[in-house]
């Protein structure tokens, strides 16, 4: 009995099946388009192969069957056309016949291809599961979302989204920003009630209860799903007896019997033994997934023309030209020589606007990348982006207010966490660039017990008197709002900064305020050095480095009193000159290069161990908490906005908040271990050391970035909700609140045209 030969189909001729089956053409053409159409390799037909009828439209039939079946023809005789091709689109993922199987040569799988399969099949089938919403998107009648670089007359076509439920809050716009209000976090503290920043949606109640907690869950808050970790929904709470009840009902009993099918030894030997290139074959590409889960990958021109020769109706060779580029999507027309034409494109877009242009812009900021860098990266290695007026556009209309949103419900959450408890606070400034002229000054406070950041201010310039004001404008502001979300500040620890301290000591006497042994031993470590380059004090060197050890052996030795941590600190005099009257430690047998007492060498270093300014600071010195976690944050802020580089108000602030995140999911890593269990080091070189020694370091693990799968969904989100530009900008202003005016706006406006005439310079070449 004859079978259809397309691939995946397994036809055969029944009675009464109404499937009929065909003969190969004997025309050359035609016999080839036929063949093609297959999908079989190294295929040639014979005379007993055949085609069913239903790879055949009916405009490919001589007659057609219903009507003749109308007319009173009982079980009529299907016929082809004499030019007939086969143009039902071959499908390659199930057979055509329901009843029909397709039966592949069994081939068994490695141990480490399925390890890596086997999350990757779940998560793709709980994704499918996730229930979608199917109210209709907003219909607004936008304008064209992107720059485009048509190179046709045809513009691409809109792609169907899949629908999502979306709750569209009303934005008030204020006539004039409130001057009190902080400037580096503008929203109330609850996610229920913060209904100018709620631009998603907010799904029912099914949605949370269908995610997995296993595959979806964000490392800022582990086992939390991630569209309730993003702020998109509201988990229901479950009562008390229904979550007593779960604890205990779904797990299995305790036992204490191997499980026979669970070897670790295979698998750790196949991961070990498996070249790293074979994990890209083993990602199984989906048909449909949101933009937020879909991945990007890098086509060449030559494999894409390879991809789109053959016409998929006839098979015939196609000529495939470009019809148009929209920044990282462009669309394509194959025509082949029977005239059959195509159109394809290479990503999803939403009202105009490519997907990838949006997530491209987002990755940027999301990565601390400069966008003239990027797209100069793309022009090398010819890639089609977008220009940077768009990146400009895209970032203040979606990618701002997304990432404000983000760090908003994530600082929520977190002060809700401490609400009605005593805190030790840790506070310290940052400048966008060094000198006395910094344009943006940021203020951190952070919480030195857990070493979680809870709130930063940045403050301009132009807002305060100067420069130098803007550290001490940042901490009023934080303190200001970490108060109002009901958190008691029991110590602040800071540097020296002059106004902090009379601040502190004016307008919150009831809170202590201590000093950071770093900064006050650095300061020290300076003022000594720079003692000893003078004449005839070059000992003052060799007690640069004791002189430090003995300020943190005073602070961390004295507690709270200020009167022992003076007088323990004045002992050093006496001790460099081997007077141990007054000193704690037993006998020295070491051999050292005392200082002479009444030398000049000595009386410098009086000076400098016993400055007024000094004595006074001493006895604030911190016992316990100290600002390093706050210099760590420093360092990752200049990873996401370089000093180099100058960035707009919206976009630092923006900035700031993803340093934060990434602060927050990764400033406590664990120290790596062996496959042994051994605990992971290496040698480091410090720069204080000046390479007189080397150190040991922990290896850390790897970081993590499930902050970012947070903030693309966000992203998303919120243009499915703002999928117009005039609306998406004017609701971000209101979502960023207060915006100071730019330095220029104080300054005379000139003429440039005057200025051009005017210009001259003392080098002018005579010509």
């Amino acid at each position: 009995m004859p079978f259809c030969a397309a691939f995946g189909c397994n036809s055969r001729h029944k009675k009464d099946s109404g499937v009929s089956l065909f003969r190969f053409p004997k025309d050359a053409g035609r016999r080839k388009a036929w063949t093609i159409y297959c999908r079989r390799e190294d295929f040639s037909p014979t005379d007993n192969n055949r085609l069913c009828s239903l790879h055949f439209s009916k405009e490919q039939l001589d007659r057609d069957p219903e009507k003749l079946k109308e007319n009173g023809y009982a079980d009529p005789r299907i016929r082809l056309r004499k030019d007939a091709f086969p143009d039902i689109p071959l499908s390659l993922g199930k057979p055509q016949d329901e009843n029909a199987t397709i039966s592949f040569p069994p081939r068994k799988p490695r141990g480490a291809y399925v390890k890596r399969q086997r999350a990757d099949v779940i998560q793709q089938v709980l994704t499918e599961m996730e229930p979608r919403s199917n109210e209709e998107e907003p219909t607004s009648a936008t304008q064209s979302e992107d720059e485009p670089h048509l190179h046709g007359a045809q513009a691409a076509p809109e792609s169907d989204e899949p629908p999502r439920a979306t709750v569209l809050t009303e934005v008030s716009i204020p006539h004039q920003p409130p001057v009190g209000k902080p400037k580096g976090i503008q929203t109330s503290l609850r996610p229920p009630q913060r209904t100018r920043r709620i631009q998603v949606s907010m799904s029912t109640d099914s949605t949370v209860q269908t995610v997995s907690t296993a595959v979806q869950c964000s490392s800022l808050s582990d086992g939390i799903p991630l569209r309730v970790a993003a702020g998109l929904v509201v988990p229901e709470p479950v009562p008390h007896h229904l979550a007593a009840d779960s604890d205990t009902e779904d797990e299995d009993p305790p036992t204490h019997e191997p499980d026979p099918d669970f070897d670790p030894l295979a698998e750790d030997s196949d991961s070990d033994e498996e070249p790293e290139e074979d994990s890209v074959g083993a990602y199984p590409l989906r048909i449909s997934a949101s933009p937020e889960e879909e991945r990007h990958f890098l086509v060449s021109e030559t494999s894409l023309a390879k991809l789109l020769q053959h016409c998929d109706i006839c098979g015939e060779l196609c000529q495939t030209s470009v019809q148009f580029t929209r920044g990282t999507m462009i669309g394509t027309v194959s025509v082949c020589s029977n005239g059959h034409s195509s159109q394809w494109e290479s990503q999803k877009s939403h009202q105009g606007m490519p997907w990838s242009n949006l997530l491209l812009a987002g990755s940027i900021v999301f990565s601390g990348l400069n966008i003239s860098k990027c797209l100069r990266f793309l022009q090398h290695l010819k890639v089609p982006a977008f220009s940077a007026s768009t990146f400009n556009r895209i970032q203040s209309a979606y990618v701002v207010p997304s990432i404000l949103f983000t760090w908003d419900f994530h600082q929520a959450e977190l002060l809700d966490m401490y609400q009605d408890r005593m805190l030790t606070l840790g506070g310290d400034a940052r400048c966008d660039s060094p000198g006395f002229c910094a344009k943006y000054g940021s203020y951190t406070l952070m919480d030195l017990e857990n070493g979680k950041v809870l709130d930063f201010q940045l403050v301009q310039s132009n807002e305060v008197a100067g420069s130098t004001h803007m550290e001490l404008e940042g901490l009023k502001r934080g303190l200001r709002r970490v108060e109002e979300a009901g958190i008691e500040v029991e110590a602040l620890v800071t540097d020296r900064h002059g106004m902090v301290k009379k601040y502190m000591r004016t307008e919150h006497p009831d809170k202590k305020h201590y000093f950071d042994v770093w900064h006050l031993a650095k300061g020290i470590s300076k003022k000594l050095d720079l003692a000893a380059k003078k004449r005839d004090c070059e000992d003052i060197r060799l007690w640069v480095k004791s002189s430090v050890n003995h300020c943190y052996w005073v602070a961390a030795s004295s507690g709270d009193d200020e009167n022992m941590k003076e007088e323990k600190w004045s002992s050093l005099v006496e001790h460099v000159t081997n007077r141990h009257e007054n000193c704690h430690h037993g006998v020295l047998n070491e051999e050292r290069q005392w200082l002479r007492e009444g030398s000049r060498a000595h009386k410098l270093f009086r000076d400098v161990v016993e400055s007024k300014f000094l004595m006074k600071d001493i006895g604030k010195l911190s016992p316990l908490h100290q600002t390093y976690g706050l210099e760590v944050f420093h360092s990752v802020v200049n990873t996401f906005a370089p000093k180099s580089t100058h960035f707009f108000y919206p976009a630092m602030l923006a900035r700031l908040s993803v340093a934060a995140l990434h602060f927050n999911e990764n400033g406590h890593r664990n120290q790596a271990v062996t496959k042994a269990g051994e605990l992971q080091w290496h040698i480091s070189y410090p720069k204080g050391k000046k390479g007189e020694h080397a150190v040991v370091k922990p290896n850390k693990t790897p970081i993590t970035y499930g902050y970012v799968d947070i903030l693309r969904l966000n992203l998303v989100e919120r243009r499915l909700q703002l999928p117009s530009y005039p609306a998406a900008t004017a609701d971000g202003k209101a979502t960023l609140g207060y915006q100071p005016p730019p330095l220029t706006s104080g300054y005379i406006a000139v003429n440039k045209q005057d200025l051009i005439t005017t210009h001259r310079t003392r080098f002018a070449r005579q010509l």
